[in-house]
């Protein structure tokens, strides 16, 4: 009950929070990222369901890989592919994300990141007799973000990041929201 109040909030706080650190004016930013950029992330966090007969997947893996380009020092374009797998007792859950982002550094050190695309949940069970299984189709989707870089430079940064994202799948489709806390290493 508690994660489904709380994504919510930090969703608004992030996306609420972007214009007005906007207004505050343009900034000169002491790192100056530029170019083209690619990076990864691994980590763990939790595939939660919401639906009909769902039961809470807790604990799954995360892996996630970006490309893009900075249009400013302290603002980037980033395609990111990010997957969850939780897999347990012959089943395997999982969702990914493909998402358009916007990754912007308000300061130095800290990002935030906000994306649309398209999401896929998969379920898969590898029994004795039986192999079933079943996909969505690929669906709208968002993701939201926020980093923090405790190494940057102008041309590595390295990322502890909490993420979250999920799609919006048809009437009968199980809901997967996934969360992630994550570990990432960008090249700029």
């Amino acid at each position: 009950m508690m994660f489904r109040t709380f994504v919510p909030f930090v969703a608004a706080t992030l996306l609420g929070a972007g214009p007005a650190l906007a207004e505050m004016g343009v900034r000169e930013s002491r790192i100056q990222r530029h170019g083209l950029t690619f990076g990864f992330g691994l980590g763990g966090g939790n595939l939660a369901c919401s639906g009909e007969g769902c039961d809470d997947f807790t604990e799954a893996g995360s892996f996630n890989v970006g490309i893009g380009a900075m249009t400013r020092p302290e603002l980037g374009i980033i395609f990111d592919a990010w997957w969850m797998v939780h897999s347990e007792d012959r089943v395997t859950i999982s969702q990914g994300l493909l998402t358009a982002n916007l990754k912007w550094w308000p300061v130095d050190h800290l990002w935030l990141r906000g994306g649309l695309g398209a999401a896929r949940a998969a379920f898969h069970y590898d029994g004795t007799f039986a192999d079933i299984e079943d996909r969505t189709e690929w669906v709208p989707a968002f993701a939201v973000g926020i980093g923090v870089e405790p190494i940057a430079t102008p041309t590595l940064g390295l990322e502890v990041k909490l993420e979250y994202g999920t799609g919006f799948y048809a009437d009968g489709d199980t809901r997967i929201h996934s969360t992630s806390l994550s570990l990432g290493l960008n090249f700029y």
